[in-house]
């Protein structure tokens, strides 16, 4: 039996290939981030691991297609931990799956900061002038959510509810799609994952308004927080992370774990992501089953009121 258990994570996905599920389109920082995972994992395992981009349908079809696959190591998912904590409350819980039920926890992999930006055209150079302009224009002020019900959607409903503001909000497949639209000037500002906009920022394409955290960021430490910008202790803590089907045997579960924790030590697969403001980070399946849950009760007031505003 020792050596059946000991034998058994390296069979893992009897069909050879594992597949990791995105919920976004091909070419944002969590696409590259999966692809990355996805890279060093067929290495360690010996196994060719491929990414299967599943955007839309505010990342549900994603999230359905993991939580009813087998629990045979052949299907992950790797998403925005808003998808366990707020799309709930966003859709009313009108959704074909449990993703505390159907959903195994197996680490957060990188933490996500959360950035307003807006393009330069747009005559918005702070977030108070965004606020002004906005209540003097109510809705007539567009901006980009990258992912409807993700973590980018609740802090743009969270900046509307403590300022009292109404923008026209923009649905877009992904941080990617979206952050081209706005430095194309088709929405005037956006709420994004750093890394989806880093780049153009630096490169004067879009302009940074105020960070979504509670400290400023060290890549734009010139850029001031919501709080340090006069309006309240906004913080829209956002990860990507790593899933599996529920039933995921505990010694499959354990070497994954391990595999996915070697990865995300490596130079080649953190330096990019801290190049680009994410900060790499994994725990134990048990710890990150913890914290969801204490972001589930942190952010349900939050996720309420979005639905309430009809967000």
């Amino acid at each position: 039996m020792a050596a059946l258990l000991l034998a058994l994570p390296a069979a893992a996905c009897p069909g050879g290939t594992v597949r990791l599920v995105v919920p976004v389109v091909a070419g944002g920082p969590m696409d590259r981030l999966a692809r990355s995972l996805a890279e060093q994992l067929a290495r360690a395992s010996g196994q060719p691991h491929v990414v299967d981009n599943r955007s839309g349908g505010m990342t549900i079809p994603a999230w359905d297609a993991v939580a009813k696959a087998p629990a045979d190591g052949c299907t992950l998912l790797v998403a925005s931990t808003s998808g366990r904590t707020v799309l709930p409350w966003q859709v009313n819980g009108r959704l074909p799956f449990d993703a505390a039920r159907d959903l195994l926890p197996v680490t957060p992999l990188a933490d996500v900061p959360q950035l307003f930006v807006a393009h330069p055209g747009a005559g918005i150079r702070s977030l108070p002038e965004l606020v002004r302009r906005a209540r003097e224009h109510p809705t007539g002020i567009a901006i980009a959510i990258p992912t409807p019900g993700a973590m980018t959607h609740l802090a743009a409903v969270a900046l509307q509810r403590e300022t009292g503001i109404r923008l026209n909000e923009i649905p877009y497949r992904g941080g990617a799609p979206a952050a081209l639209a706005v430095r194309a000037g088709e929405v005037a500002v956006m709420s994004a994952d750093v890394g989806a906009v880093l780049p153009l920022v630096r490169s004067g394409e879009l302009i940074a308004l105020a960070t979504a955290s509670a400290r400023r960021l060290p890549q734009l430490p010139e850029v001031p927080t919501v709080a340090e910008a006069g309006f309240g202790t906004l913080e829209a803590a956002n990860a990507y992370a790593l899933f599996a089907p529920a039933g995921l045997p505990p010694a499959l579960l354990q070497r994954l774990h391990e595999r996915v924790e070697a990865a995300m030590r490596r130079p080649e697969t953190a330096e990019p992501l801290r190049g680009v403001g994410m900060v790499p980070r994994v725990i134990t399946p048990a710890a990150f089953e913890a914290e969801l849950r204490e972001q589930e009760r942190r952010l349900e007031p939050l996720a309420r009121a979005a639905t309430q505003l009809g967000q």
